[in-house]
Parts: structure tokens; sequence; C-alpha cells
């Protein structure tokens, strides 16, 4: 039977492997699972054999961490060891039930702040990203993590057309970088508007 290197069918995912950038094995791809909301693949399921040996976990991978290398027909993840051991996994027999449970945008919440630690992008962003391009709905605006020259993270909100609108103090780790962003998410939007211009233009007249 014929194989196509570019459109895999998932009855045939079985067949390929997962290696690193040398070539070790490392598993094998299981499933896709595919946001249907969003009209995309949410993450590939990996079963770390090889030479990492962990058999009893399936570990959800972002998209954009696997390569098809159309040559040897196979994933490449370029991802450190220690990172893949530590990642967040899911018993090999009981992982439907664990997605099922994933409804709501906070329930990914721990596996986006894993991956965007280790630098790969924020799963709800790149759902963001997808429904602008369809045209569904606009995006207001973005958050953008950076290091300042003195090593610490500071992130920004950027409007859609490319301003910044307002820069966050220094963090010194990514974690709590992330952690100010989801604090402002969740608290701007009943954030009130306490005017002390008001009150200093009123002091003035008085003096």
């Amino acid at each position: 039977m014929s194989k196509s290197v570019r459109f895999v069918p998932t009855i045939r995912l079985k067949q390929y492997e997962v290696v690193n950038k040398k070539g070790q094995d490392l598993g094998q791809v299981q499933t896709f699972v595919v946001d249907m909301h969003a009209g995309l693949i949410a993450f590939a399921l990996v079963a770390f054999g090889g030479f990492l040996g962990i058999t009893d976990k399936w570990f959800a991978i972002p998209w954009g961490a696997l390569k098809w290398h159309p040559e040897t027909m196979k994933f490449i993840l370029n991802m450190p060891e220690e990172v893949l051991k530590n990642a967040p996994g899911m018993h090999k027999d009981k992982w439907v039930e664990e997605i099922e449970k994933w409804q709501k945008e906070k329930d990914l919440e721990l596996l986006d702040r894993y991956y965007t630690s280790h630098g790969y992008d924020a799963y709800m962003g790149i759902v963001e990203e997808a429904i602008t391009k369809r045209g569904r709905r606009k995006v207001d605006a973005r958050f953008e993590i950076d290091k300042d020259r003195a090593g610490e993270f500071r992130f920004k909100l950027v409007a859609v057309n490319g301003q910044t609108i307002a820069v966050s103090e220094g963090y010194s780790t990514k974690d709590n970088a992330l952690n100010g962003i989801e604090s402002v998410k969740q608290n701007a939007a009943g954030a009130v508007i306490d005017d002390r211009t008001v009150l200093s233009h009123a002091s003035s007249h008085k003096g």
C-alpha cells in the first residue's frame, strides 16, 4: 500500500514514529485531537517508549513542536528529554476521560503554561490567530512577552494595529509574567476608572 508523504490518515498514525533531531526513537503518535470549535488540530497524543521508556502515559504535544519529515516519513520532535519526562501526561487507558473534561479555555491553562514556559506558543493564542485569519471575529489585542536588558521578563499589551497599549513591570521568571497576564485578563474587564486628575485639578484651585 502506497503512503502519502503529505496527507496522513489518522487510522495510519501508529505507523509513524517520533524521533529526536539525532534520529533516536522517542515513541509513536497515537492520535490527533481536534478542536471542533476552532476547527484545528489541538495537539498530538504521543506514547513515549523508545529510549525514554515511558510506557504508561500518553502526552499531549503541541502541533507546532512536531515536524513532519517526508523523506523518512517520521515526526521529528525537537524537545529536550527532561522537558518530555516532566510534561503533563495522561494514563494511556484514561486519556479520553481526561480530555472530555477540557471544555473551557481555563481548562487548558496547565498545559498551556507548561509549553509556553519552554518556548512554544500558547494553544489559546493559536486558536485566536486561526479565528482571526478566518475572519470570524477580530482579536482586539495580544500579549507579547520579552526579556529586557536586565534579564527580567516583561509583557506588553499590543493593539491589533501594532500599537503598544501598556507595558508590565519586570518579572524574575516567565511563569510570573504569565501569571501577571492572567491577572490582567481577569481584572481588566471589571476595572473602574479612577480619574486622579480631577482631584489634582480641584486642589490646585483651592490653593
